[in-house]
């Protein structure tokens, strides 16, 4: 995490503000990012197969709905 880090125990499970900015009705983005919500998309497709290939389902889902935003972000940057 950029300037800092998190003090988040694993206990507590999924982190429900990781990847916020992306879910934010307030984040914009065009035609410049898509190469980087490209590599981010990829990224977190990997990290979702291996969320559910160590049944933390709670955090595939997470990463499932951040596919899904990526995906819409993508999407309509392109026009």
């Amino acid at each position: 995490m950029a300037g800092g880090h998190c003090l988040r125990a694993p206990a507590q499970g999924a982190c429900p503000y990781a990847n916020i900015c992306e879910h934010c009705p307030s984040f914009r983005t065009d035609t410049a990012s898509i190469a980087v919500l490209s590599a981010q998309r990829v990224d977190n497709e990997a990290l979702a197969a291996d969320a559910q290939a160590r049944g933390w389902i709670d955090e595939a889902d997470r990463h499932r709905s951040l596919l899904a935003r990526l995906d819409s972000l993508i999407e309509a940057s392109a026009g």
